[in-house]
Order: structure tokens, then sequence, then C-alpha cells
């Protein structure tokens, strides 16, 4: 089974539906792999690892094995670690940047054929999209209107972090919907794709193609 979840952040740790979802789908012991946003930022990857593991593990989520994509491991060995991986989280951070580190890593089919838990969170998320509508955001590295091929796990476009988002911003995302429909997403909030089915947890706001 094929279980998409597309987070903004949680800023304040886990909430109770996101772990009540992750317990539903995923039983202990499992492998998980953590996709970084900049595949050259070790330490800061190393970090964000280490507090999300805390995170599940103060819920009782364990794992038997965690792995790292980055520039620390070969391709070979990526495509590896996502072909066992019982929940792959693709991180925030850079979108752009990601986006392009996965590509050269030839991890979009990888990503796409296989089964079990995808998570991704703020430019994770983002980037799962089938074709990814990004809004301008010069604070977040994406200086002008960003439409391209995503990883293809999903066909939603999100907006993260609606909660932070200036007016100035706002108005980029309205740009943006032009060209499809965006759910705007607030921390704390989550969406889940199941078997074609779509579940919205949390605050949101759609922001209809025009």
């Amino acid at each position: 089974m094929k279980v998409s979840i597309l987070t903004s952040g949680f800023p304040n740790g886990f909430t109770e539906e996101f772990i009540q979802c992750i317990k539903k789908y995923y039983n202990n012991n499992g492998v998980f792999v953590f996709i970084a946003s900049d595949f050259n930022m070790h330490s800061k990857t190393d970090k964000y690892i280490n507090v999300f593991i805390n995170m599940f593990n103060e819920y009782n989520i364990t794992f038997k094995k965690v792995y790292c994509i980055d520039s620390r491991v070969t391709k070979k060995e990526a495509q590896q670690y996502i072909e066992k991986a019982d929940i792959v989280w693709i991180s925030g951070g850079d979108t752009l940047k990601q986006i392009k580190h996965i590509n050269k890593y030839d991890l979009i089919s990888d990503l796409q054929n296989r089964e079990g838990i995808t998570i991704g969170m703020s430019a994770g998320a983002i980037n799962m999209a089938k074709k990814v509508i990004l809004a301008k955001d010069i604070e977040d590295n994406i200086p002008e209107l960003s439409i391209y091929e995503g990883i293809g796990i999903v066909d939603i476009n999100i907006e993260p972090h609606l909660n932070e988002a200036t007016e100035e911003h706002i108005n980029e995302i309205y740009k943006a919907a032009k060209y499809n429909d965006i759910y705007g997403i607030h921390d704390n909030s989550f969406i889940t794709v199941v078997n074609n089915k779509t579940d919205i947890y949390g605050s949101y706001f759609k922001y209809k193609k025009h």
C-alpha cells in the first residue's frame, strides 16, 4: 500500500492526529530513510534526523535502521535505501535545491514505485507533486514563480506554513494558483493520500485555479 503524507511543520512536536495516522500504517522496527533538502549541509541534516527520530520515540514509534540520503552516500546506496524503506521522509529546506539533488541521484522512479509511507515536510511535500507550482518567495530562495516536474507521488500542490505567510507572499500564491489549485496548509496540519483518497487534517485554505 502506498501512503503519502504532506505536512507543513510541527513546531511543538507531532500532533496526536499525525501519530495516529502513522500508527495506522506502520508497525515498529522498520526502516526509516531521510532525504535531505541540501545534500551538502551534513550537520544540519543530522540535527533534524535526530529531532524527528526523538519525536517519534516520544510516542513509542521505533526503527531498526535509520538511513540518510545526502552527498555522503552514492547514488546506488541511496536507491537501495529507498527500496528497503518502510518510511521515507523528504525533508524541509530549500525546495529548488532539493529537487535538483533528487534528480541528480535518479531517485524519482524509486520513490514513485515503492510501497509504504512517504512523508514530505514543507519543501519535501511541495516536491511530491507531479507538476510543482511554486510561488515566488525571495526569502526562501525562490526568485520567481517556478513550474517543474516533481517527484510525482501525488497530484496535489501545497504551500506550507500558511500561518506565517506575509500579505506579499499570499499575493504570490494567488498568482501561482492561476496554473493549478494550491492547498495552503498551516503548521500542525497535514494531508494524506491513500488509495487515491485524500483527507485533510487541520487548518488550510484552498487557492482555486483561475
